[in-house]
């Protein structure tokens, strides 16, 4: 059930390891903590899958979200899923906005780091009387990034967050990001047999004129109340993103100095647009030791599209490694395809909480799914599926302080339509049905929490294969384990620390002819984190650091390309004072210490680097 949010709090509360409650991934005021992220949970990501919700709320993203929108958010995986209705495949993202509550606040943040980038923020948050209160924020930063490449980022929200009784309120919110002049990082194209050489980071390697123009804008209204006994909760969303002429650079690796060739693939800009929504009901009553729930969930879809018609151009060669600007070439672009998303679901799920066991829960949904795409040569096949989907969660109290836990979920996502090199260009396969199952154990003892559990995913696996056909390869499995340890063993003392170990593996046809590896690409092995925030007593000065592992990884379909693991570490401090009525927070913060090297896999036999050190200087002011 959508619960009642958090208010929009002062800014110099920010602290992401003190506010985490797992290790499982979290962001809080922009620092992102834990073992996964909104782009991957166990292997997959949960943005790709649709897994998004917005205080719950079943949300269809087609771009970012405005950090003046919402204030972080949290994977909900394993223990943390078990309690939402309809928990998905791969976890969950749950998005928190910046609601304004009955404090009036404001707060300024600037911002700068080593790298030559600077930022500013304002947000503020008033009450206009008892039941309604409004909130506003900007942003304008100068980003830099790894690459070398920047781009200006411009945001603006607003909220008004409605409460005329107890139990109900209602949220209206609108946002609008615009990043301009974002300059192209490089894609580095391995030989197919090793990583590329190490190059020297932060020298920008692109073309001045590829660079990308964005405009994204989110739109909402949602709330919650009661009627006749039903605790009802709603929300309706519009998600706008449109990227104009854009382009991509792709470096063909070599020996450093060796002269290699370099190609753009430039395109017309891409659209995508989406209107999605929940409708919930849900009636609680008690039968002795027995607490029941049963709920009734509607959730639906408009997305529509408009994306390819790119060019390839060679833009000659250049040693690899240094930089080489060249004239923009001219690009004759081709007709563009168009795809149009019609889903909706109805599901009831029924949830029993027993007195000294444990809770258990049901769930069925029908789905309905369309997607229909409109190629240049015309309209091709539509892809439908009404499958129901089953799932089912436990969770035993063997003492207050021991549970277990437990999950079946099965799940439909939507698969990429066939790419532009494929002979059937632009075809849309079939949804994807997904499977999960994951059990584990919580324990709670000494201030401390600890999680541990096994997973087991299976979904079909789409590729490109020998034919140069966009179909189905095979099946994808990824089995493993992960574990989250969160708390205050002591006074002022906050430890995350958290693993996953993944065994992912490829089986089919294509698999065993050899045509590809029985390891899908971009998969690391093992990721392990561990975090620690001390704020000595009577002081105002509190220490952190943050150690990250990621594990090795295989970069080529045909599995002979080998990543290196790699390790980095963070520093950082915070100091808390006050100025006249106002409270400050300085925040000093060093990533990647000791600027270890390292490849990131971008795409088969593709490759970005590590980013080098950074040092962050934030100064927040609370009025």
């Amino acid at each position: 059930m959508l619960a009642g949010s958090p208010v929009l709090a002062q800014r110099a509360d920010d602290n992401a390891i003190a506010d985490a409650e797992d290790a499982f991934g979290s962001n809080d005021g922009g620092e992102v903590l834990g073992i996964y992220n909104p782009n991957s949970v166990r292997g997959f990501s949960p943005i790709d899958a649709g897994n998004v919700r917005l205080e719950g709320l079943y949300f269809d993203r087609q771009g970012d979200f405005s950090p003046r929108l919402v204030e972080g958010n949290r994977i909900r995986v394993g223990a943390s899923a078990v309690s939402y209705a309809f928990p998905a495949p791969s976890g969950i993202v749950d998005y928190r906005l910046r609601t304004p509550g009955d404090d009036a606040i404001l707060s300024g943040v600037i911002q700068a780091n080593s790298w030559g980038g600077a930022l500013v923020e304002i947000d503020a948050a008033l009450p206009i009387s008892d039941v309604l209160s409004v909130g506003a924020g900007a942003s304008f930063s100068r980003s830099e990034y790894p690459s070398g490449n920047n781009a200006d980022i411009t945001n603006f929200a607003a909220i008004a967050h409605w409460q005329p009784m107890r139990g109900t309120d209602m949220k209206l919110f609108a946002s609008r990001t615009r990043i301009a002049d974002e300059d192209i990082y490089p894609i580095i194209l391995g030989n197919g047999v090793e990583t590329p050489d190490r190059l020297t980071r932060r020298r920008f390697l692109g073309q001045p004129w590829a660079d990308v123009e964005t405009e994204r804008y989110t739109f909402g209204a949602m709330g919650r109340t009661s009627i006749a006994g039903f605790a009802v909760r709603a929300g309706l969303f519009r998600s706008d993103n449109e990227v104009r002429e854009g382009h991509n650079i792709f470096l063909r690796a070599g020996p450093l100095g060796t002269p290699t060739d370099r190609i753009v693939s430039a395109y017309p800009g891409r659209a995508g647009v989406s209107s999605s929504g929940e409708l919930g009901a849900a009636r609680m009553f008690s039968t002795n030791a027995f607490e029941h729930r049963v709920q009734l969930v509607v959730r639906g879809r408009a997305q529509d599209r408009r994306y390819g018609g790119s060019v390839r151009r060679a833009v000659g060669f250049a040693p690899f490694g240094e930089a080489d600007y060249v004239a923009r070439p001219d690009f004759a672009f081709s007709a563009q395809s168009r795809d149009r998303v019609r889903q909706w679901s109805i599901g009831l799920d029924y949830q029993v909480r027993v007195s000294g066991l444990g809770q258990f829960s049901l769930g069925a949904q029908k789905v309905d799914y369309s997607k229909r795409v409109t190629a240049p040569g015309g309209p091709a096949p539509e892809s439908r599926d009404r499958p129901w989907l089953i799932n089912a969660t436990a969770t035993i109290d063997l003492t207050s302080q021991v549970s277990l836990y437990g999950s079946l979920t099965r799940g439909l996502e939507e698969s990429d339509v066939a790419p532009e090199a494929a002979a059937n260009r632009d075809e849309a396969p079939p949804a994807i049905r997904t499977r999960q199952f994951d059990a584990g154990a919580k324990i709670r003892a000494a201030g401390m929490a600890l999680i541990a559990g096994i997973f087991d995913i299976q979904r079909p696996y789409y590729g490109v294969a020998g034919s140069n056909l966009f179909r189905q390869l095979g099946t994808v499995r990824h089995t493993g384990v992960e574990a989250s340890l969160s708390g205050s063993p002591v006074p002022g003392l906050t430890l995350i620390a958290g693993g996953s170990l993944i065994q992912a593996r490829l089986t089919g046809d294509e698999v065993s002819s050899g045509a590809i590896g029985s390891r899908p690409i971009d998969v690391p092995s093992r990721k392990l984190v561990a975090s620690a925030d001390w704020r000595p007593p009577s002081s105002s000065i509190s220490v952190d650091a943050t150690v990250e592992h990621v594990g090795p990884n295989t970069a080529d379909a045909l599995n002979r390309v080998r990543v290196a693991p790699y390790t980095t570490f963070n520093v950082g401090l915070r100091d808390r004072f006050a100025v006249g009525r106002s409270t400050v927070l300085f925040r000093l913060q060093a990533t990647n210490l000791f600027n270890a090297y390292g490849w990131e896999v971008a795409g088969d036999n593709a490759f970005v680097y590590v980013q080098p050190r950074q040092v962050i200087a934030r100064l927040v002011m609370d009025y």
